[in-house]
């Protein structure tokens, strides 16, 4: 789930999914909720527990208190701080100026807007096709599509402000993978490539269907497409093992 888009409600892995299961029964939890008598009946006994430890607890970790400080004192100079400071700062720099992050926060600010100003005419262009079907038959299927229309939407919607933070992850883990630690041995920032790219794809898909919705905005929608078409070459480029990459899970075989 590391490697996801986070979108629960049109995911076909949930029941693969720890962090969803986890999230179902935290509801589950909630579902069955306690009540003020319950809950005020845990917090005094949890009070009336830490009153009694108090005393013990204040006696011991004043004295350890004070030996923690002086190891942290130990630990790292004044100017060993700012060196890391200045380490972490050069570093962030060189994450925003990324051809990958500049593109993909590029895109969002112009999908934002673009998403903001079409409001009004997406409304009136469904206000017409329920319009038109209350003189024909297929009203059902007139639902359906505009439901199909709202699903493009949204498709665009979610995946527009997911790629710039996915841009980040990906690069600031490809920055740091000459260290080679145990934490980032590479297959985040390959997997994070790999969401990028299919996150891409479905957007493109998304676009490209609503083109006849939008017949006015053809050239507006391509100017996304051609966006996305850059982002997609600067990520195969910067990290060209990520559209092999397998992210467990959810490009392994459906079982």
């Amino acid at each position: 789930y590391n490697m996801c888009d986070y979108w629960c409600d049109r995911c076909a892995y949930t029941r693969r999914c720890r962090n969803f299961v986890t999230g179902e029964q935290l509801a589950a939890e909630r579902d069955s909720a306690r009540t003020d008598e319950q809950n005020r009946e845990l917090w005094d006994s949890v009070d009336t527990v830490l009153s009694d430890a108090r005393k013990r607890l204040d006696e011991m970790a004043e004295e350890r208190f004070y030996e923690r400080m002086d190891e942290f004192a130990d630990e790292l100079s004044d100017e060993e701080m700012e060196q890391c400071q200045a380490e972490q700062d050069a570093h962030d720099r060189e994450v925003k100026r990324h051809f990958v992050v500049k593109a993909a926060d590029g895109y969002m600010q112009a999908v934002s807007a673009w998403l903001e100003s079409v409001v009004q005419e997406v409304k009136e262009h469904s206000d017409r096709l329920l319009e038109q079907a209350q003189y024909a038959p297929e009203t059902a299927s007139v639902r359906e599509e505009i439901e199909r229309q709202q699903d493009l939407f949204d498709i665009v919607s979610w995946y527009h402000t997911l790629l710039p933070a996915k841009a980040r992850r990906m690069i600031s883990g490809l920055l740091e993978l000459p260290q080679q630690t145990a934490w980032n041995d590479g297959s985040d920032v390959f997997g994070t490539g790999k969401l990028m790219l299919v996150s891409i794809g479905r957007s493109l898909s998304a676009w490209t269907q609503l083109i006849p919705v939008l017949p006015n905005r053809e050239t507006e929608i391509l100017g996304f497409l051609i966006r996305l078409d850059h982002l997609r070459r600067g990520i195969e480029r910067a990290v060209p093992q990520a559209r092999a990459f397998v992210r467990p899970g959810l490009d392994e075989p459906r079982l």
